[in-house]
């Protein structure tokens, strides 16, 4: 005796179509899938042709990094407007307690200065300018919430800064003569300033508005 499922032929034939449609999608798909040309990130990320390039820029760029440098030129604001009943042993004590509050704030190889009574000097290897800005913006508030008991209280210290850093074939006389006008600059713009030397040169680089016309000329074309 046979025992089975009875299945209408109709629905057995709709069956077959349905699963033969199903398998030649299936395999279309993954044809396509492999034979599909739109870039994946990751995908060739990975790929050791790929891989490699992107080695090489990474090494490349920190190469570049590592060879260059920055220079800040600062200034202590407070002593730039002549303090009034500081003694010179009192302005030594800050000058030096704001040189020790900066070195605690660079890192290992960043040399730091004192070359005038309110200024200072901070070299910063392997930094551009974009980084050696926000150092030195860093150091700014980080003087302005010292404290110290032999000014008083109600004295905060502020400090103007200004940054350059080393284009291709400089020279360090003309690094540290960018960065002093970028300095020069951030006092005429009033203390606790950061001027960057791109930003200056920019405005240097922009062409001379036009001269307005002369009264009778403007009188004449009406």
């Amino acid at each position: 005796m046979a025992t089975g499922i009875i299945v209408p032929l109709e629905v057995a034939v709709l069956l077959c179509a349905g699963c033969a449609f199903v398998g030649g999608w299936l395999g279309h798909w993954r044809s396509a899938r492999h034979l599909d040309a739109r870039p994946d990130p990751v995908r060739d990320l990975l790929k050791r042709e790929n891989l490699g390039r992107t080695i090489d820029l990474a090494l490349h760029r920190n190469a570049r990094r590592s060879a260059s440098h920055a220079l800040l030129h600062g200034r202590i604001d407070q002593f730039a407007q002549g303090p009034s009943g500081w003694s010179h042993d009192t302005c030594d004590e800050v000058r030096d307690h704001v040189a020790a509050v900066m070195r605690v704030g660079l890192r290992r190889q960043d040399r730091i200065a004192l070359n005038e009574a309110d200024g200072f000097t901070i070299f910063i290897p392997g930094a551009d300018e974009r980084a050696a800005v926000h150092i030195a913006d860093r150091l700014r508030r980080t003087l302005k919430q010292l404290r110290l008991p032999q000014l008083g209280k109600d004295v905060r210290l502020t400090a103007s800064f200004g940054v350059a850093a080393e284009r291709f074939g400089e020279s360090h006389e003309g690094l540290d003569r960018r960065a002093r006008n970028a300095l020069e600059a951030a006092v005429a713009n009033g203390a606790d300033r950061v001027v960057p030397a791109s930003d200056i040169e920019e405005i240097l680089l922009l062409p001379a508005p036009a001269p307005a016309p002369a009264p009778s000329d403007a009188v004449s074309a009406a």
